[in-house]
């Protein structure tokens, strides 16, 4: 390292540390130097001269990374890697030694390290290592956590149900993951989409490898490309090391690529390439890295429409669509209403320390009855909060968050029977598509009327986005009001 390098460092200390190193090395001088310089890197370290005593402190010091070398008195770095991938698998390990032979290499590879480091190695090259082991090491972290509540969603959510619909869904998620064909899923928000993704991805052969989801719109338009490709360093100004792509990142296991409408158009080409080609180029970069991945995508928006409106690519379309699968809303299924209630109430009553925690006689028919439009998350949601504020451990009307019955949302039941406000004027029998229609059209007519035709304030006032409203109104041929 330069002394102009490291005084930059001191001038400018890292505001929060990019990870925990643990350093096992017998002489202490090379810890102290490594351990100095990765500090002004902004790495937490910890070192140890002692391979037994660097062993025993993991349990306590809990590393992301592990760099040890492989020549020690008392035990080899071999050895220490055989009984840390013993009792701690998910922990990188780096290798490092003055005398290593492309066989010792192999070994070290074969026996679980993350990478084999040749002395004398460039600082940024150590660097690079680290934050590949470190990248590695998030993702995995996040799986387990994601498969954890995937666990406890699949036995309640996913198969919990027996309706014919939730049936068909399960039918079509069986025969998807005997493949490797994309697969589209839509419907709308809070229907489960990437919980029917998650579930292809653990029936399928790729389950043991990562399964990387991607929330295209809380990606900024501006970042999406290096953050789905990757890119090289000096690719662009701030970009100071190399750094894999999320596509790369899931290479052998599924890339889930969630709200995938909300892609510009520029990244779709790209990412039509990937599909086509099965190789992705980071941004900055010359050469095409080959990448093994299954893509499943989902969308609450109708892709021909966007389609025709110029915003998503035909052939794209296709390369995404070989399996479709679409998920119904929960007024579509709402015979599975009661069962998914009683999980969620079960989740919710052992986080919130009720377990006995159950919905009258009369709640089942009360939510059957309900619209949901924010589907099974806005139940999931209702039930939390119905689960925490409950006076007692059995729910009634009295118990549901305010404006739930008389809030102004759509009732099925209500206008049904007669007793909701205008009822009096629906001409039944009605097609629930029509009403539906009329009922948005109308909400639209008033919310812009009260918002004085401001159609941002009507966006923050609906929480609807403002490309999303302009759509609506040239759906229903309505005055689009004044943008600001």
């Amino acid at each position: 390292m330069t002394p102009d390098r490291m005084n930059r460092k001191k001038d400018n200390p890292p505001a929060r540390t990019r990870g925990r190193v643990l350093i096992i090395d017998d002489e202490a001088a090379m810890g102290h130097i490594l351990s100095k310089s990765l500090r002004l890197d902004g790495f937490e370290v910890l070192t140890h001269t002692d391979p037994m005593e660097g062993f025993a402190a993991i349990a306590k010091e809990q590393p992301d990374v592990i760099l040890t070398d492989v020549r020690m008195p008392g035990m080899t770095g071999m050895q220490l890697l055989e009984q840390i991938k013993g009792e701690h698998p998910e922990i990188p390990v780096l290798l490092m030694t003055a005398f290593g032979t492309v066989e010792d290499a192999v070994r070290a590879l074969k026996a679980g390290a993350f990478n084999f480091i040749t002395k004398p190695f460039q600082h940024e090259s150590l660097v690079h290592q680290i934050e590949l082991a470190l990248d590695r090491r998030h993702l995995e972290q996040e799986n387990i956590r994601l498969s954890e509540g995937t666990y406890e969603e699949e036995d309640g959510q996913r198969l919990i149900g027996s309706s014919v619909e939730i049936g068909r869904v399960r039918e079509l998620i069986l025969r998807a993951a005997q493949t490797d064909s994309a697969v589209l899923i839509t419907g709308e928000s809070g229907v489960g989409k990437e919980l029917v993704a998650r579930a292809i991805h653990r029936l399928s052969r790729r389950h043991e490898q990562h399964f990387v989801a991607v929330n295209c719109p809380a990606i900024p338009p501006t970042l999406i490309e290096s953050e789905l490709f990757g890119y090289e360093r000096g690719a662009f100004t701030g970009a100071d090391r190399t750094k894999m792509g999320l596509i790369e990142l899931s290479a052998g296991g599924t890339l889930f690529l969630d709200e995938i409408a909300e892609i510009p158009s520029e990244i779709q080409v790209k990412l039509l390439r990937v599909l086509q080609e099965h190789e992705v180029q980071r941004v900055g970069g010359l050469k095409q890295i080959p990448v093994n991945i299954r893509v499943v995508s989902a969308t609450n928006r109708v892709l021909d429409e966007e389609i025709a409106a110029r915003r998503f690519r035909t052939d794209l379309y296709y390369r995404l669509n070989v399996i479709p699968i679409v998920v119904p809303p929960l007024r579509e299924r709402s015979v599975d209403i009661e069962d998914l209630a009683s999980h969620f109430l079960a989740v919710w009553g052992r986080k919130n320390h009720r377990p006995g925690i159950r919905l009258g006689d009369d709640m089942i028919e009360i939510f059957r009855s309900y619209d949901w439009p924010g589907n099974i998350r806005e139940l999931a949601n209702t039930l939390e909060a119905v689960s925490v504020m409950a006076q007692g451990d059995v729910i009634t009307k009295e118990d549901l968050p305010p404006g739930f019955l008389h809030g102004g949302r759509t009732r099925i039941g209500q206008a049904k029977n007669g007793d909701g406000p205008d009822a009096d004027k629906v001409q039944w029998p009605v097609e629930y598509k029509e009403a539906r229609r009329e009922f948005e059209q109308a909400y639209l007519n008033q919310l812009l009327s009260r918002c004085g035709g401001n159609v941002a304030q009507a966006a923050r006032t609906s929480g609807v986005s403002r490309r999303s409203l302009y759509e609506k109104f040239d759906r229903y041929g309505m005055n689009k009001g004044n943008s600001e």
